[in-house]
């Protein structure tokens, strides 16, 4: 079947714009959170399913791979590009900023994690392409609660790639049309509002009983530091399950109709996702923040807010996702021999500067 016969599903152009700027707001709030409870609402509201849910749809939209079929290198290859300038773009601005920070090559706490988890997530599934998706699923969500007994942290992503993986594959062996299908019933969609709205109230109203979740819904904390009594892989799953009905919340609730503008900046998040922590970075190095504290409350909070969006939107027009996708097309270009050798080029350059760096 070709194109043609398959209209774009423009709701998931629409979610995917509501996630990256929700997404972006976390960014934003995170630095405020030990200022306001309305941040620390905001924060654990966003980041308790905007990464899972930007992870499932990378899954959903990730071609299924069949028997004898390499991964794409191509791709492989521009995700470790985009990963590493970041990486090393966030070292250089927060040393501007006059932070003692070192330069780990292979592990790390910024947003540059999703670029290297797509690598290790699309090498998975091709190397799985032959085990029954139910197995690889149910191992998946295994793997994600017994990551919390181990000392992972953020050595080579692996805690979050560990914790994120069951969304991934989730998405893999779904359909774009069959996720739509589903999201359109009229209980999901009753269903979905009412959750999300009992599960916001909560999120301000019972703040102390959620935010202690916040290290779990981030992914990249073992169950031995998170400010829980007892915590253990049944916080783990809890966090899962909220993870998982707010998704489909989130579709059930966004429509599947084009949205004059706004749906086609839905389809230049990753350049939002690239371009927004340094965005963060540079604001707070020329005091911008500092100058919105000064407003009194709630003006300042509403504008941080504000900023955020309008942050998120005018990162999503076409001029900031250009080099992005002048770089990809850039590698597509190249054949498979010098395309495998960069890679190998660019991880001999990271151990490198890893060992130089401290």
């Amino acid at each position: 079947m070709n194109t043609i016969d398959r209209p774009r599903i423009f709701k998931f152009d629409n979610v995917k714009l509501l996630v990256i700027a929700l997404v972006v707001v976390g960014s934003f709030a995170e630095d405020f959170t030990d200022r306001s409870d309305m941040f620390r609402s905001w924060f654990i509201f966003v980041n308790s399913f905007s990464a899972p849910l930007y992870i499932f749809l990378s899954g959903l939209f990730q071609k299924r791979f069949e028997k004898g079929q390499r991964p794409n290198l191509h791709k492989i290859s521009y995700y470790l590009i985009l990963g590493f300038v970041l990486k090393v773009a966030i070292f250089l601005l927060r040393r501007w900023n006059g932070e003692d920070v070192g330069l780990d090559m292979f592990g790390g706490a910024t947003i540059e994690w999703y670029f290297f988890a797509i690598v290790m997530y699309t090498v998975t599934l091709w190397l799985c392409k032959n085990i029954h998706r139910y197995i690889i699923l149910t191992v998946s969500v295994i793997l994600g609660i017994v990551a919390g007994f181990l000392p992972l942290g953020d050595e080579f992503y692996l805690m979050r790639y560990f914790v994120f993986l069951p969304f991934y594959v989730a998405g893999y062996y779904l359909t774009p049309a069959r996720v739509r299908r589903f999201s359109h019933r009229v209980n999901v969609k009753l269903a979905g509002v009412a959750f999300l709205i009992i599960y916001f109230v909560l999120c301000f109203r019972e703040r102390d009983v959620i935010y202690p979740l916040r290290m779990l819904f981030t992914g990249r904390n073992p169950y031995s530091i998170v400010p829980i009594e007892g915590c253990t892989f049944y916080h783990r799953m809890l966090c899962y399950g909220i993870s998982a009905v707010m998704i489909i919340a989130i579709l059930a609730c966004v429509p599947n109709r084009k949205v004059p503008i706004l749906t086609r900046m839905g389809r230049n998040t990753l350049s939002v996702l690239f371009w927004h922590y340094p965005l963060v970075l540079l604001l707070w190095h020329f005091g911008v923040f500092d100058l919105l504290l000064p407003l009194g409350d709630p003006l300042w909070k509403i504008t941080v807010l504000t900023a955020a969006v309008m942050a998120a939107l005018i990162l999503s027009f076409g001029i900031f996702a250009l080099p992005l996708r002048k770089l990809e097309q850039l590698i597509g270009k190249l054949p498979l021999i010098p395309c495998i050798v960069m890679d190998a080029v660019i991880l001999a350059g990271a151990i490198v500067t890893n060992l130089l760096i401290p």
